[in-house]
């Protein structure tokens, strides 16, 4: 850049400079002057009100009396006038503060706008400060605070010089002592106002940018203006009208801050509540009076409700008005007097709910007004008789009645917080009720339905009582479990139906304190019809109750395997015919007297190990069967499910059936709705599908009956099912996780009794059999057409869709059973492999007689110390692995495909060696799956065997995978002969 091009931009930037400057200067030179002026006869104007105030301040307000506890009057209005007093002093403070910023103003430099004036920087400054003076002045005003003060210090004032100085300058200086106080506390200063509104129009100017600070701040001033105006009338009306009434009511209902809307002498309207005509009606800004004579009734606003309506016997427009117990009806004359009192209670009510005053008090409506609101939170106190009185509620309201959610207080500690719809209970909530004296509590948390419990509860009680089921009117009823604790301890639990706050249908009971548990049917809170009783000392019995006693013909069984079956006393006596089975296989026949214990007595025939009974038969003999048939057991597990489904699962009977998972996590829910990749909420399912446009994306839970009719695919089918069982807020995870509970119940602890494999057996197959039928009456139909043809479909049914996913949920339980009925053989399976563990693999291929050729040890050529262990680490290994898997899951159809992989390893181990593919036969098969076996070491092989033969899918019967679990039951059996149980193997 040359040193020309340099100097002319130096010039530039300066003289674009000096012009920007300029121009300011002509800017603040036009505006400056008429500023100026307007900040000094403003600072005028406040430095006189200033000492007006003094001089006031000085006259009066120094002069107050101090308290005088003798006086009940001064009581009532020392505690206002000591407010004005405050108010007065921080307002005369605040003018202070103006009179030193309009100094500084004039003495600041030209540059200073019209924004450091504190009427246009501080506009809302100014309005809050004279709103909060004239709240504390027209609080006195209310009171007769003046009245008071004159007369308490008239003789005071009479020898005040400074006091009679302002008075005299005042226009009416004939006026009351009073009257002269009201004005010298407000007319100067509301005076101020209008002095200000004229400094603002002078220094108003539609063309320049400032200006538009400025109108904003007058018409800040201009609402001011209305606003005092509206407050001084008001509290002048409503201090007139409190002399017009007596004066226990005023007593009763006047307060400082209290102002009066409207009162039915001004603009007349009649209120009739029932038959009781009022015919002085008072509205004011908190509350609505009612006056007939001495009945007066008083209503919050945050509690009316008002809506204008058309009298049917007349044509006539009134005014209905409605609170939580009464239900009033304005009548007016005239229909303007009706449209006024219409919207004089709207906007009461409304300013009342908002807590605050509009500005101006009477101004123009604004967008955001609206009539009183139909739902709203208030709190309010029962007064009627019902049973709600003396009852505080705080909460939501709709229309006078109770709705939403709050929380009902009652004077004798009960206490409801919850849900409510249309003036009761209704919805989840939770109820507490004193008992034994106030010294303990009973909880109820649970579902209500129009004022009573209903759905699925938990209560607390204060016996440490504890219940969790279902309620109906306040009883239980439904299923559900009752525990009894005592310190850490438990003595009792029920898990079964109810009906009416009574056991009644299929449940089970365990009595700690006598080791007991009883499974079967109830009535009326008693044992009656069939049942089994399981003890801790492993003696149970199965029979006929009636009225809790077993009686009839029974079965009893002892943990000997000794059995009886006859007839029974009520007291658990053997008395009558009957006949009983020994541990050795002999067997009694005949007539029984006495208990066990005391000696048994008997006439009748014994019979060696040729009975139709031997002790084998009695080891497996169980109880249950045919006599508490599957379909009469959980019924109420199942009932809420199915209500559900009829309800087209909708967002209430949703909540009802889950309990408390959906109402505690519901804003997740919501949060999950708004975001396209939520997941992992327990809220949502995964649902892959063609419909989804094949992503994963939550699904709503109370859809998923819908979401199955869209399945296409088996696969879809299983995956979408295994997600529902395992997901805790699901309607199919909540039914299994019931299920679960009660299986439990019945068959852990003491009732883990080999005897009750049936039961155990039937109970699970009859779950996955009415599952079944729930999912597939909500599959589409071509899906379940194409799933059940014969030549291209899989197959559809409970043992290959619903049992293999809800097995694991029963298995820990269910496989104790089959451990406890197989014991006895498991027992001597284990000493076989024990024995057969102590060969080498050489020697145990060679007792086995399995064929040399098949070894896969032909081409090793080590010496003998390290052929043992090289043979011993690599013989099979992969086949021994492969069936140890057997263990690790609960599903049936997967352990047959571990057995089926065993002898794919086996005869890829016998390929290995033949160097060609080759097809074990049977006779070749058998040995060395016994070596398989005996190396695997499974330790409960024999409850895997019968656990796969009782639950697997009978279509199997007869294919490939029963050829194979056959072959595994002769292995097993195998094991347990007795030559290899006692070591009679080859050295």
């Amino acid at each position: 850049m040359s040193s020309c091009d340099h100097w002319r931009q130096h010039t530039g930037s300066v003289v674009s400079w000096e012009c920007e400057s300029t121009a300011k200067e002509v800017h603040t030179t036009e505006v400056r002057p008429r500023g100026t002026a307007a900040v000094r006869t403003l600072l005028d104007d406040d430095k006189a009100l200033q000492r007006h105030l003094t001089d006031i301040r000085h006259a009066v307000l120094d002069q107050l009396p101090q308290d005088d506890t003798a006086d009940p009057r001064w009581q009532c209005q020392a505690q206002n006038i000591m407010r004005l007093n405050e108010g007065f002093r921080a307002f005369c403070e605040r003018l202070e503060e103006n009179c030193t910023s309009l100094s500084c103003w004039l003495c600041q430099e030209p540059m200073a706008g019209v924004q450091g004036i504190y009427l246009v920087g501080d506009a809302r400054g100014v309005r809050d400060a004279y709103i909060e003076y004239f709240s504390c002045f027209t609080n006195v005003v209310v009171l007769g605070g003046f009245e008071f003060l004159s007369r308490k210090m008239s003789s005071v004032w009479k020898k005040n010089k400074e006091l009679q100085r302002l008075v005299s300058g005042m226009q009416k200086s004939e006026n009351p002592a009073s009257v002269c106080l009201y004005q010298l506390f407000h007319e100067k200063i509301q005076e101020q106002i209008s002095q200000y509104a004229l400094v603002l129009t002078r220094l108003f100017d539609d063309q320049a940018e400032e200006c538009q600070e400025v109108g904003s701040a007058l018409k800040e001033l201009v609402g001011l203006q209305h606003y005092v105006s509206q407050v001084l009338d008001e509290a002048n009306s409503t201090k007139r009208m409190w002399q017009t009434v007596g004066q226990k009511l005023t007593d009763l209902f006047r307060t400082p801050a209290r102002r009066l809307r409207e009162d039915s002498k001004n603009v007349p309207i009649s209120a009739f509540l029932g038959r009781s005509a009022y015919d002085r009606v008072l509205l004011f800004d908190d509350l609505l009076l009612l006056l007939q004579g001495s009945d007066v009734r008083s209503y919050n606003l945050t509690t009316l409700w008002a809506k204008a309506i058309v009298e049917e016997t007349c044509d006539r427009r009134c005014i209905r008005v409605t609170s939580p117990e009464d239900d009033l009806i304005l009548v007016a004359e005239r229909a303007e007097n009706e449209v006024v009192w219409q919207w004089k209670l709207d906007q009461a009510i409304r300013q009342c709910l908002s807590g605050h005053r509009d500005f101006p008090l009477w101004g123009k409506e604004t967008d955001n007004r609206k009539q009183s609101l139909a739902s709203r939170f208030a709190e309010y106190t029962f007064r009627n008789e019902g049973r709600f009185k003396n009852a505080t509620y705080q909460g939501q309201w709709t229309y006078g009645r109770l709705h939403g959610k709050g929380t009902l207080s009652w004077e004798d500690g009960r206490n409801y917080t919850g849900d409510f719809k249309d003036h009761q209970e209704h919805g989840f909530g939770v109820f507490v009720n004193p008992c034994h004296g106030g010294e303990a509590h009973d909880c109820y948390k649970c579902h209500w339905k129009r004022g009573q419990m209903q759905g699925y509860g938990i209560c607390e009680y204060g016996n440490n009582l504890t219940y969790r089921g279902y309620f109906l009117d306040n009883a239980r009823h439904g299923f559900g479990v009752l525990e009894k604790s005592r310190g850490e301890k438990a003595t009792f639990r029920y898990v079964g139906h109810w009906e009416n706050n009574k056991k009644s249908g299929y449940g089970v009971l365990e009595d700690y304190d006598s080791g007991q548990r009883y499974i079967g049917m109830w009535q009326d809170d008693q044992r009656h019809g069939h049942g089994v009783v399981v003890t801790q000392s492993g003696l149970c019995y199965q029979g006929c109750f009636v009225n809790d006693k077993l009686t009839g013909v029974g079965t009893l069984l002892s943990d000997d395997d000794s059995a009886f079956e006859g007839e029974f006393t009520e007291e658990l006596q053997l008395r009558g015919k009957g006949k009983m089975v020994l541990p050795n296989g002999y067997s009694i026949e005949g007539v029984f007297s006495s208990t066990f214990g005391d000696g048994l007595q008997t006439t009748g025939v014994l019979m060696t190990a040729d009975s139709d009974r031997s002790a084998k038969d009695v080891q497996h003999l169980q109880l249950g069967i045919g006599t508490l048939a599957t379909e009469v057991r959980w019924v109420g597990i199942y009932g809420p499910l199915e209500e559900y489904l009829r309800s087209g699962s909708d967002d209430l009977s949703e909540e009802v059936f889950l309990g408390f998972h959906v109402e505690s996590s519901r804003a997740m829910k919501k949060q999950l709705r708004g975001s396209p990749e939520g997941t992992g909420s327990e809220e949502y399912l995964v649902f892959s599908g063609d419909r989804r446009n094949s992503r994963d994306v939550p699904v709503k839970n109370s859809d998923f009956m819908l979401d199955l009719q869209q399945v296409t695919e088996g696969e879809q089918l299983t995956v979408y099912l295994e997600k529902a069982f395992q997901s805790s807020a699901h309607p199919l995870g909540k039914l299994m996780r019931f299920l679960t509970m009660a299986f439990q119940a019945t068959y852990s602890g003491m009732g883990a009794n080999k005897h009750l494999l049936g039961m155990a057996q039937e109970e699970v197959k009859g779950h996955a059999t009415k599952i079944f039928h729930i999912v597939r009456s909500h599959l589409s139909e071509s899906f379940v057409t194409a799933a059940e043809d014969k030549d291209t479909g899989s197959g559809l049914s409970s043992y290959a869709l619903v049992l293999p996913l809800i097995l694991p949920h029963f298995c820990p339980e269910l496989f104790m059973l089959y451990m406890l009925n197989h014991e006895r053989d498991n027992g001597l399976y284990w000493q076989g492999i024990v024995h057969l563990g102590l060969l080498s693999d050489t020697k145990l291929l060679e007792f086995l007689d399995v064929q040399k050729h098949l070894w896969p040890l032909t081409d090793l050529h080590l010496t003998a110390s390290k052929r043992y262990s090289l043979v011993k680490d690599q013989c099979f290994l992969s086949a021994i692995k492969c069936l140890q898997n057997i263990s690790m899951t609960a599903n049936p159809q997967q352990k047959l495909t571990t057995l089926l992989r065993t002898l794919e390893e086996i005869e890829k181990s016998v390929a290995w060696v033949l160097s060609r593919d080759y097809k074990l036969p049977m006779d070749d098969l058998l040995p060395l799956l016994v070596y398989v076996v005996s190396r695997a070491k499974i330790q409960h092989l024999g409850a895997e065997i019968h656990l796969i033969r009782d639950m697997m899918d009978p279509s199997g019967t007869g294919g490939l995978y029963d050829f194979l679990l056959t072959a595994l039951e002769s292995c097993y059996e195998h094991i347990q002969k007795d030559e290899i149980r006692r070591g009679r193997v080859p050295d």
